[in-house]
């Protein structure tokens, strides 16, 4: 392998993210409650084989249990988890989206309502 290819490697492991297990475990249950893949990987900013990929790791039935998940069974039962909070997130930006087309739309209509009718002169 010459000196390119070795940096061009470098830098395309350089810039894959890393998600920690609990967002993963998190975008699992998501899936598994029946969530369109297509649309919370665009939620969470992941790609769908992402999500696919930690089905098969985490999904129901899977044998992987983390240690943070053996000693800390239920601690967390109260808090939002971070996948929660991101596509509550991605949901709220929709609904503001949406409210300022709407608001934009009764700007003009206002702005067309208040104008002096044209005058006729015969």
């Amino acid at each position: 392998m010459n000196t390119s290819t070795t940096h061009q490697a470098t830098q395309v492991k350089a810039k894959r993210r890393q998600y920690e297990e609990q967002f993963k475990r998190d975008a699992v249950a998501l899936l598994l409650q029946g969530r369109s893949a297509t649309q919370l990987a665009r939620e969470l900013g992941v790609s769908q084989w992402n999500l696919r990929d930690w089905k098969e790791l985490y999904g129901a039935g899977s044998a992987v249990v983390s240690p943070q998940a053996r000693g800390a069974a239920g601690t967390n039962a109260g808090a939002a988890s971070t996948v929660e909070l991101a596509v509550q997130l991605a949901d709220m930006r929709r609904e503001l989206d949406a409210v300022i087309r709407q608001r934009d739309i009764l700007k003009k209509a206002l702005a067309i309502v208040a104008q002096d009718p044209p005058s006729v002169t015969r």
